[in-house]
């Protein structure tokens, strides 16, 4: 008989790691609340195609952005974009935005981000995605936000080691179930 050992999540970390469980709730329903009204903001206030431009939407059909926090290892915060179909009073396609967060499974198997960027509170990164259909194959794309370029320092991974340690994770599977949750949310 083989025993399996499941590996655990790392250790909740920061100043809300002992927090209860509550305010670790309501923290992360106060994530999802600012990212989708600061989003939703930022495309009414800018010009519509370079926001699409930015998202990945101009060659994927979906981005998702994932953010992790220290302070609850488990959990997962996600924004989901896609372009909608452009109806007939309209003059572009405007995006759908969906914005949830879940306790993943799936992140047991996940590298210890805090290793590689121990000063950060919050992980960010970005998967973009193109079903394959009618015959062609899908593809995506991890990218590194851009707002951690701006901080990068001393120590912190390069950019080859980044790239190479996130290919040590399934970004995809964790992507594509909040796909679903905004797809669900579009039939409705």
């Amino acid at each position: 008989m083989v025993m399996v050992s499941s590996a655990q999540y790392p250790p909740n970390s920061g100043s809300l790691a002992q927090a209860s469980e509550q305010e670790k709730r309501k923290r992360l329903d106060a994530m999802v609340r600012l990212w989708q009204s600061e989003t939703q903001r930022q495309y009414e206030r800018g010009d519509h195609a370079a926001f699409v431009s930015a998202m990945g939407l101009d060659e994927y059909r979906y981005s998702v952005w994932l953010r992790f926090p220290e302070w609850e290892r488990s959990a997962v915060v996600a924004q989901v974009m896609a372009l909608r179909e452009v109806r007939s009073d309209e003059q572009e396609s405007q995006p759908a935005l969906f914005s949830a967060w879940k306790h993943e499974p799936l992140l047991k198997s996940m590298p210890d981000w805090k290793l590689h960027l121990p000063q950060e509170t919050v992980f960010n990164i970005s998967v973009r995605i193109t079903p394959g259909g009618l015959g062609e194959g899908s593809k995506w794309a991890i990218v590194m936000p851009r707002e951690m370029r701006a901080r990068y320092r001393p120590g912190w991974p390069t950019q080859q080691e980044w790239v190479d340690w996130t290919r040590s994770f399934d970004w995809l599977a964790v992507s594509v179930g909040f796909i679903h949750m905004l797809l669900d949310t579009l039939e409705q």
